[in-house]
């Protein structure tokens, strides 16, 4: 009798804790989707679930948004439009051709880079002096901020290879 309680509580207690090994993944996983970042895997599986936008709808957004960030006029406003639509419509262009390619290759990139450039030199047209310095100082924020991030992991990586290595 002694031993089929010994038995009994050896099997909970090793029941318990592994079971208890698994909350905090689960607390993650609910703390990462609670900050809005979600599960990274399950975005990258429902991509095609994501909402299309046509360009009009794009160009629309991103008008909204920079009117709002800084605070254009009537006049930047419909210029900055018709600049996001043309934009807006070369991607959907370039898009179209990168899918009925094989991969992106460097080709593509700079295309796509070349598409940012001449964008940002109309925008330059578009903005007060103010205004397009404000621009560039938020997009070297957002820069350096997507390299701290990319930075950061690559980072651990390497610890954590070394740390096994050795």
């Amino acid at each position: 009798m002694k031993k089929y309680f010994l038995m009994m509580a050896l099997g909970l207690a090793v029941a318990g804790t592994s079971y208890a090994q698994d909350a905090p993944r689960r607390d993650r996983v609910a703390n990462r989707t609670e900050q809005g970042r979600g599960d990274r895997d399950g975005f990258r599986r429902n991509q095609d679930k994501r909402e299309k936008l046509d360009p009009e709808q794009v160009a629309t957004r991103r008008t909204q948004m920079l009117t709002k960030k800084y605070d254009l006029s009537n006049s930047q406003e419909r210029k900055l439009q018709a600049l996001n639509l043309k934009h807006a419509q070369q991607l959907q262009s370039l898009r179209g051709s990168f899918a009925k390619g094989s991969e992106r290759n460097g080709q593509h990139r700079e295309q796509l880079k070349q598409l940012r450039t001449n964008w940002e030199k109309e925008l330059k047209g578009i903005l007060s002096k103010k205004q397009y310095t404000q621009y560039q100082e938020d997009r070297q924020q957002l820069q350096a901020k997507r390299g701290d991030r990319s930075g950061g992991r690559e980072g651990q990586r390497d610890q954590a290879r070394r740390a096994r290595n050795s």
